[in-house]
């Protein structure tokens, strides 16, 4: 084990990081993830104890929120790496004015989008999800109106999170983000098992571990934990200089987000035409999956910290180097990632009070996932981020958005609806969703922005 480990940091090690620094990177993103995927699969688990119509209302209510979610989660993500280039070239005014800044337009970003959501929930409901039962559109609707409510505290907190990330401080997201779970998980049993408040006490539970989590941020970011002299009035203050790199950077991630998830609510649209088995298996499914990608979320953070640092300070070509060592180490990381967890899904079956045909879709729709995962997702996912880092934004957003055209919502409905595979055809679909998003990024890596950076 010894001799593997020294190995690895000898993979690893450069002029800018050493490789026990990147080691301890990805054991602290990887239990950070795991945090977060686990008490989302205990939540999901929690919501399946009040049947399958609540199950299957949460996932189709969850991609519409998650579109709104992800816009201002985009944003700060491409303020994370105004941040990290800030960080690599040693610049604590610029430093200081990005992490101000990604605060407070991802705050008033949450307030007018969580406004609009909560005042059309019901409209939305009803045009995206014609065909479902009446008991499903009121469910949906409670569960928005209450999600989306929470998206206020949770843009704050995934700013500070995501800032934390991009600056190598993994050991502060990972305070955040234990205890923004274990509170949602505790207000869950709290407001679903115990207070029997259903749909609603899951809802409720977002509203106030979220802000819990925002008011820790805060406090760590301002007071404990603020190494970098960041001042209350930062929050508030913009300099145009970074608010035009921030937007350069995050609006196209936006942009690909809204049109992803717009993808995903063409997704949800034919699989509402399923049983409400069916529905229930694929959230289920996803909910499992989110568990494998406690390893790939860690690596796709690492890519981006990583290659955003050897960026601001000039180091471009190992920005790219880092980034393909990332790909060949995530397979094997992925892989053994799979090995680990499929067989263990009888036993996580129990979690969500799943059986017969439900349980028989979960498994199989799980093996497409544990099979095409340490395949495909890291020539799909980590050249992007990379990409990102690069400012090759625009290009990244188009070929996410046609991957997913092709895969999920062509492919998907074909296999799903017209062939009749049902719920394995919306994964088969995402397999080839991974396999177009890899092969162009793959290239335009080799000959693009990052290919000739110095």
């Amino acid at each position: 084990m010894t001799g593997l480990v020294a190995r690895v940091d000898r993979y690893l090690s450069s002029e800018q990081f050493t490789g026990r620094e990147l080691r301890g990177m990805f054991w602290t993103l990887a239990l950070d993830q795991f945090f977060i995927y686990a008490i989302s699969m205990c939540s999901t688990a929690l919501v399946s104890s009040v049947g399958e119509a609540a199950v299957a209302a949460v996932s189709m209510v969850s991609t519409l929120n998650g579109m709104v979610s992800l816009m201002f989660t985009s944003l700060a993500s491409g303020g994370a790496i105004v941040v990290s280039r800030a960080k690599g070239r040693n610049d604590l005014n610029d430093l200081r004015s990005a992490i101000g800044e990604v605060i407070g337009l991802c705050g008033a970003m949450a307030i007018a989008l969580s406004t609009l959501l909560i005042v059309f929930s019901e409209p939305l409901v009803r045009v995206i999800y014609p065909h479902v039962e009446p008991l499903l559109i009121t469910y949906a609707v409670q569960y928005m109106r209450l999600v989306a409510l929470s998206f206020i505290p949770y843009a704050v907190f995934n700013a500070v999170f995501n800032i934390f990330r991009s600056l190598g401080d993994t050991r502060s997201s990972l305070l955040l983000t234990v205890v923004i779970n274990v509170a949602h998980l505790g207000l869950s049993i709290l407001f679903i098992n115990r207070l029997k408040l259903g749909v609603s006490g899951s809802g409720l539970s977002y509203i106030t571990a979220r802000c819990i989590g925002m008011a820790l941020a805060l406090l760590w970011l301002l007071r404990v934990h603020n190494v970098y002299h960041v001042r209350p009035a930062s929050l508030v203050r913009f300099r145009r200089e970074t608010t035009r790199e921030i937007f350069s950077l995050g609006m196209p991630m936006t942009l690909e987000a809204m049109l992803m998830q717009g993808g995903m609510l063409l997704v949800q649209m034919y699989l509402s035409r399923l049983t409400t088995t069916d529905l229930a298996a694929h959230a289920v499914a996803s909910s499992m999956l989110n568990l494998y990608h406690t390893t790939s979320g860690a690596l796709s953070t690492m890519t981006g910290t990583i290659c955003g640092q050897c960026w601001g300070a000039g180091r471009k070509t190992l920005a790219k180097d880092y980034c393909l060592k990332l790909i060949r180490a995530g397979r094997l990381v992925l892989l053994a990632t799979a090995l680990l967890l499929y067989p263990l899904t009888p036993l996580l079956l129990r979690f969500y009070s799943t059986a017969g045909e439900a349980a028989r879709l979960v498994r199989t729709a799980l093996l497409i996932g544990a099979v095409s995962l340490p395949l495909l997702w890291c020539d799909s996912y980590l050249p992007a981020m990379a990409l990102r880092v690069a400012g090759d934004a625009s290009f990244t957003a188009a070929v996410s958005v046609l991957a997913l055209a092709l895969g999920r919502c062509a492919l998907g409905y074909v296999l799903t609806i017209p062939l009749g595979l049902g719920v394995p055809g919306i994964w088969i679909g995402m397999a080839a969703e991974w396999a177009v998003r890899g092969v162009v990024l793959r290239g335009r890596m080799r000959k693009g922005a990052m290919y000739n950076a110095e």
